[in-house]
Order: structure tokens, then sequence, then C-alpha cells
């Protein structure tokens, strides 16, 4: 979309929820984190394709088809695939906005409110927004300024602030239609993945200077479940 309307409807939001299927205690939760905060109320696509096993399907990690084996895990790989399956469907769809969620995020009160602040404040030229606190990343107080909800964070590594680059880990943004189709279009949808989503992201906006924003306020958290880590059968030590 070109700029935000007055409101968000369920004729130009998509929800979609990143899930590895099985995590089904994930699914629940976000099951009713999406009641809770009202975003059950608009079209919500679960993305439950390319899960670890099929990234370990017929040997294809082990050999290094994805990926250096010994530089990514077979999960992180599975995660990246699962994004961007979600921006063939967002570019499917150019005219509405697209909230991205991973399945262990916690939504902050007043959640649509501020989203809306967000999408009407966000420029024409905006590529991703990224509207969690991942990794505890924040604009820096010296930058931030009363009733502004959205700041311009670019793709350059360079800034005394925000990691390393235009990626505030990916548990929960927006990405703009142009702004995927751009990612597909180019080598990083393609094999091999050697770093995990966010950092991937990253190289990606440096390559394709994708203009991302941060949200800060954040309004939304992560670590819902440390299941994943915790299961070995899922994370099998390294030999």
């Amino acid at each position: 979309m070109e700029q935000a309307a007055a409101a968000i409807t369920p004729e130009n939001l998509r929800v979609h929820v990143i899930h590895y299927t099985r995590l089904t205690e994930r699914r629940a939760h976000m099951e009713r984190t999406l009641l809770e905060h009202g975003l059950d109320h608009f079209p919500v696509s679960w993305m439950t394709d390319h899960d670890r096993e099929e990234v370990l399907a017929g040997g294809a990690f082990e050999r290094g088809e994805w990926g250096d084996p010994k530089a990514i895990a077979a999960g992180s790989v599975s995660l990246i695939l699962k994004h961007l399956a979600v921006y063939r469907k967002v570019v499917a769809e150019p005219h509405a906005w697209h909230l991205i969620l991973e399945d262990d995020v916690l939504i902050r009160p007043g959640f649509l409110p501020a989203l809306t602040d967000c999408l009407n404040e966000l420029p024409k030229e905006w590529d991703l927004c990224f509207v969690g606190q991942g990794c505890d990343l924040h604009v820096p107080l010296w930058l931030r300024r009363a009733g502004k909800h959205v700041y311009w964070r670019g793709w350059k590594r360079g800034l005394l602030w925000g990691g390393g680059g235009c990626s505030r880990c990916t548990e929960a943004y927006l990405i703009h239609p142009g702004c995927a189709e751009r990612v597909l279009s180019s080598r990083f949808a393609h094999p091999p993945f050697n770093r995990p989503i966010d950092w991937h992201l990253n190289a990606a906006g440096k390559a394709l200077h994708i203009h991302s924003y941060w949200a800060e306020p954040p309004l939304v958290t992560q670590g819902a479940f440390e299941s994943w880590m915790n299961d070995p059968t899922l994370n099998p030590p390294r030999p």
C-alpha cells in the first residue's frame, strides 16, 4: 500500500504466523494471543510448510545443500524458508498490510491502536517495520521524540545503535509487498543459507538498500517458550 489507511480493517491487514507444527503448545498459545488482542478478526494464515524435518529430509542438510551445516542449524534454515514462503503470500496481495508474527510472541496491551499509529506514520518509501523488541534492542533515548512511533533504521551497519543492520530479530514485523518482491527476486531467496534469519535480512538490507523502521516503544516481545531450545531431539549436540 502506498500510504496508511485511517484505520486497519479485515480488508487491509493480513496476519501471518510462523509456526513449527511439532510444538503444539505454541499453536494453542498463539490462538489465545490472537483472540485476546483482537487479531482473530483479521485474515490469519499459518505458515507450517518447511518444518525442520523437511529441511533434513533425504540428507540434504548434512550434504550442505541448504548451507554449511557447521554454520547454521536445520531449524534456522527452516525459519528462513518459512519467512520466504510468507513473502510469496505477501506479494500475492499487494494492496494489504502484512504483519508477520513468530509463534512464541507476547503482545502488549493496546496493540491494535499502537499498530495503527505506526502504520499512519510510515513514509511512502518504507520496506520493513520491526514492531518487536528482539534482543532488547531499542532506538536510543537521544533520538526519541514525543508523539513519534517509528524511526528510520535503514540498512547501515555502521550506526552507533541497533545491532548489525536493519533487523531487530524477526518475531514481529511488517513487510511491504514491494520489499518482499525484491527479496524474492534476489540471491537472498536461495540457498546456501549460512546465517540466521535476522542476520540474513541484515545482509539483504545492505545489498538491497532496504528502508527499515523500528517501532519505539516496541509492541511485542518474544520468548514465551523455551521448549525448542530445551528439546535435545530438536537440537542434537554437534559432533
